[in-house]
C-alpha cells in the first residue's frame, strides 16, 4: 500500500509539474499571439512592397508597352556612376546626420523638461506632439514663412536689429540648414516622447541618492540617466534615422531639391527620377539603397545602445 501511495503521489507531482510547464507557456506564447496579427500585417504590406520594389530594380521597366528587360544590376552600376544621385547620396548623409545630432539633442532636452513638469506634465505632453501631427506640407509651410526671402519672419527680426537680411533659401547651405531644421521640428515629438518614457521608468529613488551625495545635474545625467535610458536612445535614434532618410514631404513644398540640387535628398531624387523620368526600375534601385541605410543604421544602434527585446 506505501508502495502504491508512493507512485501514486509521484504521478500526480510529475503532472503537477507538466500543467505548470504548460501553464508557463502558454504564459510567454500571449504576448507573441497577440502581436501576431499587427505583424503579419505589416509583413504582407511592407513585404510585398520591398520585394516587388526589389524585382523591379533588377528589370529595365518604363512607361512603354511590351516585356522588361532584365538587367541585373546595371540600375545600382549606373546610380553609383551618376553624378546627380552621388551628389543626392552626399546631401542625404548630412541631412541626416545633421537632423540625428540636433534632434537627439532636443528631444533630450524637451524629455527632461517635461518631465520636471509634475502638474502641467499632460498639457505639455500633449503640445509637444503638436508638430507630429500635422503635416508634412504645413511644416514646409510654416518654414518657407519664416525663412523666404526679404519678408520672412526671421529677415524681418533681423532687420529690426540691423542686420542686413539673409535669402536662406537662395543659398545651397542656408537652404540645406533651414531644411534640417524643419524635419528635426517635424520628427521630434515622437522621440521626445520615446525618452521621456525611459527617463519616467527610472527610479526617483536614484535621483534623491544622487542629491543628497551631493551629485551636480550634470554628473546625474550622464552616470544615471543616460545609461540607464539607453534602449530608449537606440529607439529614438533609429526612428530619426528612418524619418531623415526617408523625409520627402517636407523638402518637396519647402525648396524643391534646390537652389540648384543643394537639398535634393535621396528620396526626392527617387521621386523625379520615378515619376518625373518615368524610370521606375531606377526608382526602385533607389529605394532598395534608402532601406539598406535603413537596416544598417538600425543595426548599429542597436548594437551600440544595446537594445534587447527579449528582456
Amino acid at each position: 500500500m506505501a508502495a502504491g501511495s508512493e507512485t501514486k503521489y509521484s504521478l500526480q507531482n510529475e503532472k503537477n509539474k507538466k500543467e505548470q510547464k504548460k501553464s508557463k507557456f502558454r504564459k510567454k506564447m500571449i504576448p507573441y499571439i497577440l502581436v501576431f496579427p499587427a505583424v503579419l500585417f505589416v509583413i504582407g504590406v511592407l513585404g510585398y512592397a520591398i520585394i516587388a520594389g526589389l524585382l523591379m530594380s533588377l528589370f529595365d521597366i518604363r512607361l512603354s508597352f511590351g516585356d522588361a528587360p532584365f538587367v541585373g544590376l546595371e540600375n545600382y552600376i549606373y546610380l553609383f556612376t551618376d553624378e546627380i544621385f552621388l551628389n543626392s547620396l552626399f546631401i542625404s548623409l548630412i541631412f541626416v546626420f545633421g537632423s540625428v545630432v540636433l534632434g537627439l539633442a532636443l528631444s533630450l532636452s524637451f524629455a527632461l523638461s517635461l518631465y520636471k513638469c509634475k502638474r502641467t506634465g499632460n498639457f505639455y505632453k500633449a503640445l509637444a506632439l503638436v508638430p507630429y501631427l500635422i503635416s508634412g506640407i504645413a511644416t514646409a509651410i510654416m518654414f518657407r514663412f519664416l525663412f523666404s526671402g526679404d519678408v520672412g519672419l526671421i529677415n524681418l527680426i533681423l532687420k529690426t536689429v540691423g542686420l542686413d537680411a539673409v535669402n536662406f533659401l537662395a543659398d545651397p547651405w542656408w537652404a540645406l540648414l533651414v531644411c534640417v531644421l524643419a524635419n528635426v521640428w517635424f520628427v521630434c515629438p515622437f522621440a521626445t516622447l520615446v525618452l521621456l518614457s525611459g527617463i519616467q521608468s527610472v527610479d526617483p529613488e536614484l535621483f534623491d541618492s544622487a542629491k543628497i551625495d551631493g551629485a551636480h545635474r550634470i554628473h546625474i545625467l550622464r552616470k544615471i540617466i543616460l545609461p540607464l535610458i539607453a534602449p530608449m536612445m537606440g529607439i529614438s535614434l533609429i526612428w530619426l534615422s528612418f524619418a531623415s532618410f526617408n523625409m520627402f514631404d517636407v523638402i518637396l513644398p519647402l525648396t524643391n531639391g534646390g537652389p540648384g540640387r543643394s537639398t535634393e535628398v535621396m528620396a526626392l531624387y527617387m521621386y523625379n527620377v520615378a515619376f518625373g523620368e518615368l524610370q521606375y526600375s531606377l526608382g526602385s534601385a533607389v529605394m532598395v539603397i534608402i532601406l539598406f541605410f535603413n537596416v544598417v543604421t538600425s543595426v548599429i544602434y542597436l548594437k551600440i545602445f544595446n537594445v534587447n527585446y527579449a528582456d
